[in-house]
């Protein structure tokens, strides 16, 4: 079947269930859609149905359904069940099902409905609606104007397609872009997602000719897997996505066996997933929408020397201390002779200053930010943060139409303030291509954003899976060894101990455990003792660890002392995306420190390279203090094995930690593993 989004976007004729000419949410979806009928925007023809009344709005109200392409569904769940089978046995393509008070509450079960539509594909339900600009579909619930004031803006086409699984914020979202960002191609809300979801929107829209970037709302990525496919390939067709996420703070964690799951929340698992397959993680709201309008507008990479060009000196302080905090090198362009030549020349004021910022001072008129710039394209920088404030009276509105006349390199503006000019000031700018933001901060993380996405295509693969086939027999490391062993793991010389005179005196010094099934972090239990240097004090740590083996029913076994850099390693399931890989900082401190990196699994050998990358503790892998340099190729292959292999059936965690890493040695001194059930 193909992707059903054309049925909701540009239907050739549309019935709306459930208006009344007193007023209500189906009332509010009519008149949205013979407003847009009434100006030659929707080619769509229009019904409404509604038994209990002859017209509403002016057209007449139906009875029963009338053969149409895409129902429009605003009445309770009882009647809403009625009309989808209805609609579904007289050839209806499409529904948008708004009303809520379905299975979520105990209420009819819409998924168990699907099987009856015989292909009829259903949106929602507790959805917003859809909105096509381009076809002039406007078929959300919102009233237009509320109390004398615009509620909603009218759809203004643009070439950002907005996909939320939130209504109310997909409204909020939807204002923003239409009203102060660059329009929208299409809004889809998906609602409670009992078919389409938000995964099918995606690909949808990742072949779509009209949209530069996706910008998405996401609380749960249900098919983890599938999502990042179709990011990936909306990647790869040169679109842009952005992901504002929601629910990142979860009150409280599962129950779980191995420090890596206890610090991998679902919301850690799903940002680091979007990232791997190309996609921009908003920080929040204002991140979302900022990274969405420059991402629809600047393609090229800003590099990471950039320059600022401002007639407001504090302005311009702010943007280089924001652009420094996100990497940016501002160099000095003091030398650069086309802008000495400036100044030389009188173009610009001797009170200006050419090193970076540039700053032409509040007293300059449009002539002398226009010549600044011009020099600009051919100084040794990448990218250029814009602050013309609009107040000194030299500055005036045909300044933006030619500043965007002569921009060659990504570019964006700074327009501080609220008043009407500022406002349509930052609008003129944005429709001519340069993106506008109403403080140094915010257009500084713009330009991040852009270099971000020039960067970052992502390395996700499609229909990536785990080869498996790890063999696992018991949950501790003594059972675990052969294991980690073919993972690609050095095992450190071990054995049981009944006596002290069972260790080689070769392999000194040694460290003592206890190995019982209750004890899964045996430091706290005190079931470890490090630093055994003879059979004598062999003797003392069994005589110490005896009673703690035998009342936890378990043995003592010895491995020799290894030293070097501690790891962790792991793996565990995540309900959405599968199998998940964490490295980082190894130890007792692992959650305190919070030191790791993620990817979903199997990782590629570059992938587990750029992990390693991430960790604040890499210059301890690179000869930290004289300390013996780490073999990370090594170290990113036994990874990406782990990754691969770990990844079995029956394995539910599996953790690493610590791995202590001792020049191109991975000692594999401690493991854990759950079983699945």
């Amino acid at each position: 079947m193909g992707n059903p989004l054309g049925s909701f976007l540009d239907p050739a004729s549309i019935s709306v269930v459930g208006p009344s000419p007193k007023g209500n949410i189906g009332t509010a979806i009519l008149e949205n859609l013979l407003d847009m009928k009434s100006r030659g925007r929707l080619r769509s023809e229009v019904h409404a149905v509604n038994p209990m009344y002859e017209s509403c709005l002016g057209i007449p109200c139906e009875a029963d359904l009338p053969v149409s392409e895409l129902l429009i569904v605003a009445v309770p769940p009882s009647l809403s069940v009625d009309y989808l089978r209805k609609a579904a046995s007289i050839g209806y393509a499409a529904a948008i099902v708004v009303s809520g008070g379905f299975e979520e509450i105990g209420g009819p079960s819409l998924k168990g409905l699907l099987p009856e539509l015989g292909g009829m594909r259903v949106l929602g339900p507790n959805t917003l609606g859809v909105v096509d600009p381009y076809t002039g579909v406007f078929a959300i619930f919102l009233p237009r104007r509320k109390n004398g004031a615009e509620n909603i803006p009218e759809p203004r086409a643009g070439n950002v397609a907005l996909v939320a699984q939130s209504g109310g914020l997909s409204a909020s979202l939807y204002d923003y872009l239409n009203s102060s960002g660059p329009g929208i191609r299409a809004l889809v809300s998906v609602g409670n997602a009992v078919d389409v979801d938000i995964t099918e929107s995606v690909e949808y829209f990742a072949d779509d000719p009209r949209t530069a970037v996706i910008l998405l709302y996401v609380e749960r990525a249900s098919e983890g897997r599938a999502l990042l496919n179709a990011m990936k390939r909306a990647r790869d067709n040169g679109k842009r996505v952005v992901v504002l996420m929601g629910g990142t703070t979860s009150s409280g964690r599962r129950a779980t066996s191995s420090h890596t799951a206890s610090i991998l929340s679902s919301a850690r698992v799903s940002g680091e997933a979007f990232r791997q397959a190309g996609a921009y993680v908003a920080n929040d709201l204002e991140d979302a929408l900022d990274a969405a309008k420059v991402a629809s507008m600047i393609q090229g990479d800003p590099g990471d020397s950039v320059a600022v060009l401002t007639n407001s000196g504090g302005a311009g302080v702010l943007a280089t201390d924001a652009l420094s905090s996100l990497g940016f090198n501002l160099p000095d362009l003091s030398s650069d002779p086309r802008l000495s030549s400036l100044r030389a020349s009188g173009i610009l004021s001797q009170l200006s200053s050419v090193a970076n910022p540039v700053d032409v001072t509040g007293s300059a008129s449009d002539r002398e930010f226009i010549a600044a710039y011009g020099a600009l394209m051919d100084a040794p920088v990448g990218g250029i943060v814009l602050i013309p404030t609009h107040y000194p009276p030299g500055m005036t509105e045909n300044l933006p139409r030619t500043l965007a006349s002569l921009s060659k390199k990504p570019t964006v503006v700074v327009e501080v303030g609220d008043s009407e000019l500022s406002r349509r000031t930052r609008s003129l700018y944005d429709s001519l291509g340069l993106p506008s933001y109403p403080s140094p901060e915010r257009a500084s993380r713009a330009l991040h954003v852009a270099r971000w996405f020039a960067r970052n295509l992502g390395t996700w693969t499609a229909n990536r899976s785990a080869h498996g086939g790890l063999h696992i027999r018991g949950g501790l490391w003594p059972d675990l060894v052969d294991a980690l062993s073919i993972a690609g793991f050095d095992i450190p010389e071990w054995s049981w101990l009944e006596s002290p005179d069972d260790w080689p005196p070769s392999n000194y010094p040694a460290v003592l455990k206890v190995y019982a099934q209750s004890l899964s972090h045996k430091t706290e239990a005190g079931a470890v003792i490090v630093g055994i240097r003879d059979v004598h004090e062999m003797d003392e740590a069994m005589r110490r660890l005896a009673p703690i083996a035998k009342a936890a029913s378990g043995r003592i076994y010895a491995q020799r002392m290894v030293h070097g850099v501690e790891m962790r390693v792991g793996l565990v399931r995540d309900h959405d995306f599968g199998c998940v890989v964490d490295v980082g900082l190894g130890g007792v401190l692992t959650e305190i420190l919070g030191d790791h990196s993620t990817r979903v699994a199997p990782v590629t050998h570059e992938e587990a390279l750029s992990m390693i990358s991430e960790l604040r503790l890499k210059p301890l892998l690179e000869g930290y203090r004289g300390a013996p340099r780490a073999d990370t190729g090594r170290l990113s292959s036994a990874i990406s094995r782990f990754s691969d292999v770990a990844c079995s059936e029956g394995v539910a965690e599996l953790e690493v930690n610590p791995l202590i890493v001792d020049g191109p040695k991975l000692y594999a001194v401690d493991a854990r593993a759950v079983l699945s059930t």
